[in-house]
């Protein structure tokens, strides 16, 4: 099967991997699919995913990337309240 042929999302092969977080240490399956990953609804800053990038060459759990995410929240709301 071709990767540029549209398949729907029950189709979608799983690129499942079993990681260890750099982060925590934890395991953890990958979620990445053709489709995309579920990291990539966790809503980080530009400058937090550069910041992440440079200090982690591999995948963090969920878990770690939500609490970083949970940790920038109450910032990006000071800011905005100005």
């Amino acid at each position: 099967m071709s990767i540029d042929k549209v398949m729907s999302p029950a189709s979608t092969p799983c690129l499942e991997e079993h990681s260890t977080c750099e982060a925590c240490g934890n395991p953890f399956d990958c979620g990445a699919t053709l489709a995309g990953c579920w990291c990539t609804q966790v809503k980080l800053s530009e400058q937090l995913l550069t910041a992440l990038r440079a200090r982690y060459k591999a995948c963090l759990c969920r878990s770690c990337l939500e609490s970083f995410a949970a940790q920038e929240q109450p910032r990006e709301e000071a800011v905005s309240d100005k």
